[in-house]
């Protein structure tokens, strides 16, 4: 890297700031720290060349577009073209092709003096993953000068699976504090959303997918007594039927409101200051920005000791189950009822407060340094 200047660092991902702050944080941290920043989706640059390329999100980088044979004329022939050329094992031939390009231009980068990051955010992907995807993930784990994780459990897991433990840095997920809308009380939130003021209130916000155990969620609330009882769901559903699922399972049950849409970002402070509690039942999961997300909002969690959880949440922030236990979504949403969570934020907002972006930045902005060729 030119010591005369501060690194140029290239944050190559597909999902965009809007999509999720991340990214955009991320920028502000390590532009804090020195760095001179820029997040794309494209890696090739004319006029301005990274000393890092820093890549995020692998699963959904320059995915292929579905093949349309829009020059065949319509019919049959075009109908099997179609079917055939989107068939799993040829869309994952044409995603490992993609993704050995990309690997070429990593490594020609690298051989010119660059410096190639990635940070882990999951270590399964959310669905089913292709064999392609497989090939991909181990292969960049090899190619990374630096890889990025946000826990040590995961880095563990990393050296188990991979054998990758140099070059691994562990550095923790930011906080989203001030990156949305936070000005409603909570009895404004609670009026907003029609909920009764002395509602003990579970919340479960974001996109609605099949991981996030919300099949289980629903039957195990719905198993609880008590008519001041409320569950929040908000969120686009993955696809229209697994939205028309879950709404069957919610049925009947006057106490859950189902929200299947995109929540505005403007529009979540509505449901986590209306809530007590935030539940997150994943099935599996390495890093949850969807919990660093409610403790920024004060709002303690219920979640499963797996992954990041375990170093997330205390007695004083949530509450933890065993997600082997048959009962053990139920009894956390019982034992969660015990407890005066209103007056638990403060200290949550204060304890989250210090995964601070500038810090983060200048902990990458070391790790980088260390691995320049």
């Amino acid at each position: 890297m030119d010591v005369s200047r501060g690194p140029r660092v290239l944050l190559l991902s597909a999902v965009g700031t809007r999509v999720n702050p991340y990214l955009g944080l991320l920028h502000d941290g390590l532009a804090a720290a020195g760095a001179d920043v820029r997040v794309s989706g494209e890696l090739a640059a004319e006029s301005w060349r990274p000393d890092v390329v820093h890549l995020h999100w692998l699963d959904r980088y320059d995915l292929p577009r579905p093949l349309r044979f829009e020059g065949v004329r319509p019919g049959l022939l075009r109908r099997l073209l179609v079917r055939g050329g989107n068939a799993p094992p040829v869309y994952a031939l044409r995603r490992r092709a993609r993704l050995a390009r990309l690997f070429r231009e990593l490594a020609a980068f690298q051989r010119a003096g660059g410096v190639v990051a990635c940070t882990v955010h999951n270590l399964d992907p959310h669905e089913k993953a292709s064999s392609a995807e497989q090939w991909g993930s181990a292969r960049l784990l090899r190619l990374a000068d630096v890889v990025h994780v946000h826990d040590e459990r995961t880095a563990a897991e990393l050296a188990a699976r991979y054998g990758r433990s140099a070059g691994v840095a562990v550095i923790p997920h930011g906080h989203y504090i001030g990156s949305y809308p936070n000005a409603l009380s909570r009895a404004e939130a609670r009026d907003r959303l029609g909920l009764p003021a002395d509602a003990f209130v579970y919340a479960c916000i974001g996109l609605l997918r099949p991981y996030k155990g919300l099949e289980e969620l629903i039957p195990a609330f719905r198993s609880l007594p008590g008519a001041h009882l409320r569950l929040l769901l908000a969120g686009k559903p993955g696809t229209p039927e697994y939205g028309a699922a879950l709404a069957a399972l919610a049925a009947g049950d006057a106490r859950i409101r189902l929200d299947p849409q995109f929540v505005p970002p403007e529009e979540i402070q509505a449901y986590y200051n209306a809530a007590d509690i935030c539940v997150l039942p994943y099935r599996e999961i390495t890093t949850s920005g969807a919990a660093l997300l409610a403790f920024s909002f004060g709002l303690p969690i219920i979640a499963p000791a797996i992954g990041a959880f375990p170093n997330l949440v205390t007695p004083a922030r949530g509450v933890l189950y065993d997600p082997a236990q048959p009962a053990g979504l139920t009894v956390a949403l019982m034992v969660a009822q015990q407890h005066d969570w209103q007056a638990a934020r403060p200290e949550i907002l204060a304890w989250v407060s210090r995964f601070d972006w500038r810090e983060i930045g200048a902990r990458l902005l070391a790790a980088y340094a260390s691995a320049d060729p």
